[in-house]
């Protein structure tokens, strides 16, 4: 076996393993990369190596050394990994809940000031799902299809967030406006009217919920004015209900209360 192909083998493990751990798919390289999802193939089988500019786009976007993707995983410890602890989560792990909010609202402050910027071609890139087809009203996919785009974090993202849809729709209102994206974090416990994006017989929807004391559901529009808009789920009716997720709000919504 020569260099070259070794050199390509110890890239693919190492790309295979950093895409199982941030959850990606080859199509997410492929956009992130701005290259096609048959090159991606190419790399993860060890067939192809992809361009050193590709290898640092990689390297920022794991927040890892080039030579972290392409030296045997343990052979030689990255400055990353062997680096002791970072002293601001030293920080972070020691503060409440109040302090933790208030060590991040700082932070982010901090960051808009240019004194305090890292230069452009330094800054790790961090990107987020935006998924394409709207949610609330009209018609869309499985939020688990490749239906999106990858866009740039900002300090407006909560840290929190997996992914991020566009809301399409006055049933949300005021809280939600139409037009406006959200941020969702998966596999987050939700109370009864926390708002979810529920998956419902073909559909997406961003709705409030609850159950009554038959075991039905309800996917509740938050606007006074929509009530016609709300979907009930009764236990044995046989649809299809998934939910994708809690959305990311500044404060948690009152029960809706319509109005007639």
């Amino acid at each position: 076996m020569s260099e070259t192909s070794y050199d390509r083998m110890i890239f693919a493990r190492n790309l295979t393993r950093l895409m199982a751990e941030h959850r990606e798919k080859q199509v997410d390289i492929a956009r992130l990369l701005g290259v096609s999802k048959a090159a991606v193939s190419s790399y993860v089988h060890g067939d192809l190596m992809p361009r050193m500019d590709k290898l640092e786009i990689l390297a920022r976007h794991y927040g890892v050394t080039r030579g972290a993707l392409i030296e045997e995983a343990g052979a030689a410890p990255s400055p990353l990994e062997s680096a002791p602890e970072h002293p601001a989560l030293t920080i972070y792990d020691n503060l409440n809940q109040a302090g933790q909010r208030e060590f991040i609202r700082y932070g982010r402050y901090l960051c808009g000031q240019p004194a305090y910027q890292v230069p452009v071609t330094l800054r790790k890139v961090e990107t987020i799902k935006h998924y394409l087809v709207p949610a609330a009203a009209g018609y869309a996919s499985p939020i688990e299809g490749e239906d999106y785009e990858l866009i740039e974090r900002t300090l407006d993202t909560p840290l929190e967030a997996d992914f991020c849809i566009s809301i399409q729709g006055d049933s949300m209102q005021p809280y939600i406006k139409d037009g406006s994206i959200v941020y969702v974090k998966r596999d987050a416990p939700l109370r009864e009217f926390d708002v979810g994006v529920f998956f419902v017989d073909g559909d997406v929807y961003c709705k409030q919920w609850c159950t009554d004391f038959n075991g039905t559901l309800h996917l509740l529009s938050a606007n006074p004015l929509r009530r016609d808009a709300n979907i009930d789920i009764p236990r044995d009716s046989g649809r299809t209900c998934v939910c994708f997720g809690k959305v990311l709000l500044p404060t948690r919504l009152p029960a809706p209360e319509y109005v007639g």
